[in-house]
This record gives structure tokens, C-alpha cells and sequence, in this order.
């Protein structure tokens, strides 16, 4: 495969005229016809305007339809454990967004749970270890390479997806020895002085440790703890119960892209930008379209003419092999494929959109009957070093691609 190949994968009538004047129904009144035609036109716009702020409204929070939502009923949802933990007299209290997050005000009394790293960016990051630096104790469930090298510098991550079940060998709180874990995704590497289970080569399913300027951090490499589809599987129940009822009060932080970054006067001051723009700037374009649809005039069939020079859309292409070539990006090229390739296969298989790398892994591994770790490096590895690496990463991903189509 060539780099122009790869750049190929990175990158991937006449309306009717108007009624002419005819006689009017009422030739007493002729201005009848022509009201009734402006209070269609404003009742077309003022539905359009509802619509638009209907839709506002709905898209203004994540949705409890995200996979690790503690109010998702479905497979991938938590709801279960947030039901449990209540029915234990835990306060569960779902903070979707930043803003959320900060009026539930989590202390000393308060878990504060992440079960989706998906949406954090650098800027909510930052915010979010602000926000939650008083908690006594932060849980993250399976968090990604990205999360643990800004978030947690302390800690490293193994990509490690098993099929089997993994047997505790320690005795801690929240896991006693001899429990088993479904399967884990991630192991992770902690400070020397945090308490570890599940150890592999050093690496461990549970870390539980004072990082990143929080009093207790706690590093679950597994999803199916809190997935209603596997919560009922080996102990994770169990685990899952002890090491988020750990205080009478749980804040269960759900990302949102749309926090950052906000644009703020200073720290702790109000917003320079209030609230309502969005969706006032969101009904002014609406406002404005339905106009040009109603006064707007009608043209006809765009008429092809030819042009002295005939230029390839391959051209494109082709220069934008030679920029990632020339920027040597080879980090981001490899994200950009392994994204795609994930996409790809995700609807090749019928799975939900949205669905994370190390989820993916097994289905992927059973359609291709390639083995787990082979496919969970092609699909989340590390990123090429080189440019021979990469081209080989794109060829590999293609291969994979065409070999589950066939399924």
C-alpha cells in the first residue's frame, strides 16, 4: 500500500414555478387568497421555529440512551448498579456536564464515578480535577490511554483484553482474594505506594492510589462491573457494590463534549458569552432560512459548460499524501486510520455506534479468528513510529476490513 493509498483512507430539479394569477374564488374580496397564502407562510415559519427549539432543548444534555449511563436500561447501560447502590440508601446523583458536576459540590462523603472517558478533552479534564479535588474518592472504569497519560501521569496503561476471568490475589476493602472478574480490558501500572489486584507482569485490573492532586484515585480495567449485560457475571456485583459504596453519597460525572472549552471572563467569574447564545444564534439561522425559502427566487437547472482545464479529483488526494508526508504526523495518521477502521467494522458488524476499542475486540477477534491481541493492536495500539509502520498499519487495517466483509 502506498501513502497516497493511505491518504484515500484518511481521508474518506427545477423547482416548480409559481402558480400563475388566476381568478379569484371571490371576486368581491381578491385579497382573500393572497392573506390566506401569508398565514400559511407564517404558520411554515413559526413551526419551524418550534421545531428548532425543540431541538435545542432535547440536545442539550448527553442522554441517558450513552453506553455507561446509570439511567440506560439497555446492555450497555449502568442503570442496575445505580438502582442497587440506592436500594442500599446511597445518594446516586447523575451529573451530565460540568456544570452538573459543580453544583453537586462532591467532598469528602462523596465517590465520584467515571465510566466513560469518551468525551473529556484537555480543558474538562483540567476542570473536572478541580471540580472534584475535595472528593473522597474518584472511580474510573477502564479510562483510556489518552485520560491516564493528561489526567494521571503516575499511572501507565497496558492494553490487555482477555476472554477468561481473572482470580483476585489480594485482600483489599473493596476486593477480597479469590473473587473473579468477568474478563478485564486494561491493566495499569500505579505509584509504588497505591495497593493493586489482579497483577499481571506488574500491571493490575485495580489500582487504588493518591494521584493527580486527588486524595484516592481508584483505576478499574474492566466495563463489565457496571454494564447491566455483564453485571451479574463471576463477582462483579460484588466488587462493584464495595468499591462505589464506599460513602453514603455518589456523583456519577457523565462527560459532555459541549463543555469544552467555554470562554470565561476569569476563573470563577461569570461566562463573557450567556448561556441562551446558542440557541438564539440556532433560530436566527433558521429564521433566516425559512425567509430565503419564502422570498427567495427560484432559479432554474444549473447548465454545465466546458472548462478549458479538466482537473483530477485525485489531485487532492494526492497532495495531502504528500502534507502528512512532509509533517512526518505519523501519530495522528495512525488515529485517523485505527478511528475509520473501528467505524467501518462497527457497522459491518451491526453494533450500536459509540461502541469502545476494547469492547469491539472480541466480536472483531470471532468474525476474523484472529487472534485477541493481534486485533486489539490493530485496532488500539500504539501509534506507527515511522512511515514504513504506518503504511504497514494501513494495509493491515485494510486486510482486517476485507476480511470481515466477507463474513
Amino acid at each position: 500500500m502506498s501513502l497516497r493509498d493511505t491518504a484515500l483512507r484518511v481521508g474518506d430539479d427545477q423547482v416548480s414555478s409559481r402558480s400563475g394569477s388566476s381568478s379569484p374564488s371571490n371576486p368581491s374580496n381578491p385579497s382573500n387568497r393572497s392573506g390566506r397564502a401569508r398565514g400559511v407562510r407564517w404558520l411554515v415559519l413559526l413551526a419551524l421555529l418550534a421545531a428548532a427549539v425543540a431541538f435545542t432543548v432535547a440536545n442539550q444534555r448527553p442522554g441517558s440512551r450513552a453506553a455507561y449511563h446509570p439511567a440506560n436500561p439497555g446492555p450497555l447501560g449502568a442503570q442496575a448498579l445505580a438502582r442497587v447502590l440506592a436500594d442500599h440508601g446511597i445518594e446516586v446523583i447523575v451529573a451530565e456536564g460540568e456544570k452538573a458536576l459543580r453544583a453537586a459540590a462532591p467532598g469528602e462523603d462523596t465517590t465520584v464515578v467515571v465510566s466513560s472517558t469518551t468525551a473529556l478533552r484537555e480543558p474538562t479534564e483540567r476542570t473536572f480535577l478541580e471540580i472534584v479535588r475535595h472528593a473522597g474518592r474518584v472511580v474510573f472504569f477502564a479510562p483510556d490511554r489518552a485520560t491516564v497519560r493528561r489526567m494521571l501521569p503516575q499511572f501507565s496503561l497496558r492494553i490487555s483484553p482477555s476472554a477468561t476471568s481473572a482470580t483476585a490475589d489480594c485482600d483489599l476493602p473493596d476486593v477480597r482474594r479469590g473473587e473473579q472478574l468477568s474478563r478485564l480490558q486494561h491493566r495499569y501500572l500505579g505509584p509504588a505506594a497505591g495497593s493493586t489486584c489482579f497483577t499481571t507482569d506488574g500491571y493490575a485490573g485495580y489500582v487504588k492510589a493518591a494521584a493527580g492532586g486527588l486524595r484516592e484515585v481508584v483505576l478499574l480495567g474492566t466495563t463489565d462491573l457496571i454494564v447491566n449485560s455483564r453485571i451479574t457475571e463471576a463477582d462483579n456485583a460484588a466488587i462493584a457494590l464495595r468499591t462505589l459504596g464506599h460513602s453514603p453519597r455518589v456523583v456519577w460525572y457523565v462527560p459532555d463534549l459541549l463543555d469544552a472549552p467555554t470562554a470565561t471572563a476569569g476563573h470563577g467569574e461569570d461566562p463573557i458569552l450567556p448561556p441562551w447564545l446558542g440557541a438564539m444564534v440556532l433560530l436566527a439561522t433558521v429564521a433566516m432560512l425559512a425567509v430565503m425559502w419564502w422570498r427567495g427566487r427560484r432559479l432554474g437547472r444549473l447548465v454545465q459548460e466546458p472548462l478549458p482545464v479538466v482537473v483530477r479529483a485525485i489531485e487532492t488526494t494526492e497532495h495531502r499524501a504528500r502534507l502528512y508526508r512532509k509533517a512526518a504526523d505519523n501519530e495522528r495518521a495512525s488515529a485517523v486510520l485505527r478511528d475509520a477502521t473501528r467505524r467501518r467494522v462497527t457497522a459491518y458488524l451491526g453494533l450500536p455506534s459509540g461502541v469502545p476499542p476494547a469492547l469491539l475486540v472480541p466480536p472483531v477477534a470471532a468474525a476474523t479468528g484472529r487472534p485477541v491481541g493481534e486485533v486489539a493492536w490493530l485496532l488500539g495500539g500504539d501509534p506507527a513510529a515511522t512511515e514504513t509502520e504506518m503504511l504497514s498499519l494501513a494495509a493491515a487495517l485494510a486486510a482486517l476490513e476485507k476480511e470481515i466483509r466477507r463474513t
